[in-house]
């Protein structure tokens, strides 16, 4: 068993559409991190992973409905072997294409916040991913929200997906089928998200496709680069997004400067400006942050 963690203190300023102007302390980051695995014999291992969120004295620790009592954030379990491997868990599903488009980058306040991009949602899963074959692998699950069982209720969604890793590329692709009966509730979803290491830099680039049956469709697009020069790596991150119907894009960057102090400690300085579609003034965030992992 390994027990692992990391824990983010930073000193920033934000400035909302009205002007309004905020600045102070906090702890942006605090997790626990348990693993263990057990080897079966005959190729075959079983795992269990846990993350509990703990962010320090005024920032509760995960609990229920009442704020009492911790629980993990992402709870899952595996058995792999030579068929692949079988997850299933509660989970954050986060952003489909900024894993890639950061291009491994340093940490971002983020634009996942369901404006610019696509923000996480928490679902059950239930997951096979085949083996890795020349750098190819595929994927089929089945998610729902947390708690609601989804699955025998059958309003489960249903994602396929598909990725490519070989020397300097990556590539992820991916659709979901969301089986909703309701005429204007999201019914289907296309991702597609890609990064290329060019030695000096990496560059990364996603796009997505959302339908929403009766509603509104929408797409979003985002680029990002990460240059590494010594113990400083370096990122940018732009995105927007289109609503059909609506005038004018979300749109947003962030830009991040990272020193590595060791390979667990940096200091990393960021900044953030978002803009939603017909907005006459953008939100701004900038930061200095401490980081330690163990």
């Amino acid at each position: 068993m390994s027990l692992t963690g990391k824990l983010r203190f930073a000193y920033g300023s934000s400035k909302a559409t009205t002007g309004a102007k905020t600045s102070g302390v906090g702890v942006t980051d605090g997790d626990w991190n348990i693993a263990a695995v057990e080897d079966l014999g005959g190729g075959l291992k079983a795992g269990a992973n846990m993350a509990l969120r703990l962010r320090g004295r005024d920032a509760a620790t995960d609990g229920d409905s009442k704020g009492v009592g911790a629980r993990p954030r992402d709870s899952s379990m595996y058995l792999s072997g030579n068929f692949g491997t079988v997850t299933v868990g509660a989970v954050e599903a986060g952003n489909g294409i900024l894993g890639l488009v950061t291009a491994g980058g340093p940490t971002f306040i983020g634009l996942d916040n369901g404006t610019q991009l696509a923000g996480a949602s928490n679902v059950d899963i239930l997951k096979y991913t085949s083996p890795s074959m020349n750098g190819f692998s595929f994927a089929v699950a089945t998610l729902d929200a947390v708690g609601a069982n989804g699955a025998e209720n059958g309003g489960a969604n249903t994602l396929y997906a598909a990725t490519y890793a070989n020397g300097p590329v990556s590539v992820a692709v991916d659709y979901t089928d969301y089986g909703s009966a309701a005429a204007a509730s999201a019914d289907k979803r296309t991702r597609v998200s890609a990064n290329y290491d060019l030695g000096m830099a990496k560059v990364g680039v996603g796009l997505q496709k959302a339908g929403n049956g009766t509603a509104a469709d929408k797409s979003e697009r985002a680029l990002g680069v990460s240059v590494p020069m010594g113990p400083w790596v370096f990122g940018a991150v732009y995105a927007s997004s289109k609503t059909d119907g609506t005038a004018g894009n979300n749109t947003g960057y962030d830009l991040a400067a990272q020193y590595k102090l060791s390979k667990r400690t940096y200091v990393a300085l960021q900044a953030q400006s978002t803009k939603a579609a017909g907005a006459t003034a953008s939100a701004t965030t900038t930061r200095v942050q401490l980081a330690h992992s163990f």
